[in-house]
């Protein structure tokens, strides 16, 4: 999808592309091969994407629709999908298909948890898996691959990787995504068989394994609506907190993060004034209990700073 605006460092350095501008056209270059990738807009795009579903489900026996795989310890990914679909009135259709998403990071959790995995990231497990095959993993590979220091094959420079042979190629992560789900059943089904599953057997039984991991299409779409409510509440708290964010990103981190944790509990800059109106600032520390997230010092800033903020004869707490 040709992207609105200019991609920043980290978005080109992860998928090796950058927009170039040729006369009035803007257009996405590949900085491995140094050629003109084809773009197109984003409701075209998911028009391809459409109908490329429509046309797996309808090569299955059964065209009961399929369970999208993705991998993402955010779960940012199916929310992505769904913004676009819904700017385009196009849920209704990719209902018809895909019914529900099912997010590996839990899945890989569950099944290796004997390894102490902390994070799931794609390269990383993808790599522990491989070696975990070969009968090779030992207990210092494993430790590499947690603390993210492994690579998926020794060229893996730009300049030496082929096209579309990097993580950052959407194509490339949603084989790895299945290849690893697949994986993952083997292990756990027959640890002890040296034979691989058949293609059809392993298929099945992947569709078991993620059953207790996948949510329906309708639940992720309400958990969207919660998430941008939200985002919502976040907002409504931004007058207090923008003096922490003309500051260092020290502060702006600090600010982030008792926004969330105040728009979780579903307050609202609205509410709290209304609960300090009536109790003044003990009022406000007596419901600020519920936020188990923070520290007791966190807890003290926080209050000090919506204290300060609803009282005019204070003066606004500034950070240093």
């Amino acid at each position: 999808i040709m992207p609105y605006m200019n991609l920043n460092q980290a978005a080109r350095r992860r998928h090796q592309i950058r927009v170039i501008s040729i006369g009035f056209y803007r257009m996405l270059k590949s900085m491995q091969t140094y050629e003109i990738i084809k773009s197109k807009s984003e409701v075209a795009a998911l028009m391809d994407f459409l109908n490329w579903l429509e046309t797996l489900v309808a090569k299955q026996p059964n065209k009961e629709g399929i369970v999208m795989l993705y991998h993402d310890e955010r779960k940012f990914i199916p929310y992505m999908i769904l913004v676009a679909l819904k700017k385009y009135s196009l849920i209704d259709r990719f209902n018809r298909t895909v019914k529900a998403f099912a997010n590996t990071c839990p899945m890989a959790k569950a099944f290796l948890g004997k390894h102490g995995i902390k994070n799931c990231g794609l390269r990383k497990l993808s790599k522990l898996l491989a070696k975990s095959k070969d009968g090779n993993s030992t207990k210092e590979d494993e430790h590499e691959n947690v603390e993210g220091n492994a690579i998926i094959n020794d060229n893996s420079g730009p300049k030496n990787q082929k096209q579309g042979s990097f993580e950052g190629s959407a194509n490339v992560r949603a084989k790895m995504v299945y290849e690893m789900a697949l994986q993952l059943i083997e292990s756990e089904s027959s640890e002890s068989s040296e034979e691989a599953l058949e293609s059809s057997e392993a298929e099945v039984k992947l569709l078991n394994a993620v059953k207790p991991f996948s949510h329906l299409l309708n639940s992720t779409v309400l958990e969207l609506k919660d998430r941008n409510d939200s985002l919502g509440r976040q907002n409504s708290f931004r007058p207090i907190f923008l003096n922490y964010f003309r500051t260092t990103l020290h502060y702006r981190v600090r600010a982030v993060k008792y926004r969330i944790a105040l728009a979780e509990h579903g307050f609202t800059l609205k509410s709290l004034r209304v609960i300090w109106s009536d109790k003044r600032k003990a009022g406000l520390e007596l419901v600020l209990t519920a936020i188990d997230s923070l520290k007791t010092e966190e807890m003290a800033e926080l209050l000090n700073l919506l204290d300060s903020y609803y009282d005019p004869s204070k003066a606004t707490i500034m950070p240093k």
